[in-house]
């Protein structure tokens, strides 16, 4: 699937003006930008919430806006969540969800890709059918938005800042079903979010805006650590990288997980054999070695290539490094001495020493 087209919106002294835009929609794609940027206005015009947007739209090979024309909002096979999850007080939960099922078999006689029965076990919503909406925590409210938009069958799921009106807790409760849903579901998802946190733990894929206009779009492991990114994490610059769970030793306490071709050892995780997860990589916690050590307390080494040096204050540089056989960087974050007394250069090989791994959760 793929989007691509030309935004213009005025709105006050405000105006979006995308430029064009083509990229192709797969997994989780986050909308992220500073307050003000124009990620909720954006995604409203996306879908068709925005009667005075001018430009070309086109998602699948279906066009969605030409010049002032707009294809019907209903017509486009989509699901949109807002902030407030905007669920029917006199509805039980049950009774809301199958409410997002009929407005698609009222529109279209078919099979359905997503059943009831799916979305309750996804969301984890079993104990919540009989309730009111009255009764449900902001968490609870918002896994049953969600699950009333993906009952609609849509083709694409639009997420306009979910979690910005739950409290820490309720972020905490909620994240692991929108990691699910990122895995399960066959559908993109279009996420706005202002949160570095949420783009790191969700985004297969981010687009950068700033004052109106699309900036950037690229795959996760470029957004997260090239250099000057939106995301960048300041003086404490980390690393997200993506691995599969290989084995688990008992007896240690301890996981292996696979990046690339290599491996790593954290504390023992509760994640399956197979399952791919993120895990944090704190630069000041990587070191480098010249060659991989007969006998060292730290556990993990990986093979990478020097790819940049960047000077980050005036006693500290950042080395952006390749992993072997592995898109994702990695960050390590040295003294200017050490920098000049290893004589580093692009394109040199060393062996990173890791002396601490979390699991981004």
């Amino acid at each position: 699937m793929s989007l691509k087209g030309s935004l213009t919106l005025q709105r006050g002294r405000f105006c979006l003006e995308t430029g064009a835009f083509e990229f192709p929609l797969k997994g989780v794609t986050a909308i992220f930008g500073r307050s003000g940027s124009g990620k909720t206005t954006l995604l409203r015009c996306l879908a068709g919430l925005e009667r005075d947007v001018t430009g070309q739209l086109t998602f699948n090979e279906q066009i969605w806006l030409d010049e002032k024309k707009q294809f019907p909002v209903h017509k486009r096979k989509l699901g949109y969540v807002f902030q407030e999850a905007n669920l029917f007080q006199h509805l039980s939960v049950e009774e809301n969800l199958w409410y997002g099922l009929k407005r698609y078999k009222r529109r279209i006689q078919g099979k359905t890709n997503i059943s009831f029965k799916q979305i309750v076990a996804w969301l984890s919503l079993e104990s919540l059918l009989q309730r009111s909406p009255n009764t449900l925590s902001g968490g609870e409210r918002q896994r049953v938005a969600i699950g009333r938009a993906l009952l609609s069958q849509p083709k694409i799921l639009l997420m306009d800042e979910p979690m910005a009106s739950l409290d820490l807790y309720a972020k905490r409760e909620i994240m692991p079903y929108l990691e699910r849903l990122r895995d399960e579901l066959a559908i993109p998802i279009l996420y706005v979010t202002h949160s570095p946190d949420e783009v790191e733990r969700l985004a297969d894929s981010v687009l950068f805006m700033d004052q109106g206009r699309i900036t950037h779009f690229e795959a996760i492991e470029h957004a997260l650590n090239r250099t000057g990114t939106p995301l960048y994490q300041g003086e404490n610059p980390r690393s997200v990288l993506s691995a599969e769970v290989v084995r688990h030793d008992e007896e240690d306490g301890l996981s292996c997980l696979k990046v690339g071709q290599e491996y790593l050892w954290v504390p023992r995780i509760s994640n399956p054999k197979g399952d791919r997860v993120r895990i944090v990589v704190p630069a000041q916690h990587v070191s480098l070695l010249a060659g991989k050590p007969e006998k060292c307390s730290v556990l993990n080494h990986l093979s990478v290539t020097i790819k940049s040096i960047e000077v980050i204050n005036d006693y500290g540089v950042l080395v952006h490094l390749q992993v072997a056989n592995k898109e994702w960087p990695l960050l390590a974050k040295i003294t200017k001495r050490s920098h000049r007394l290893l004589n580093l250069q692009e394109g040199q090989q060393w062996i990173a020493a890791i002396k601490s791994v979390s699991i981004l959760n």
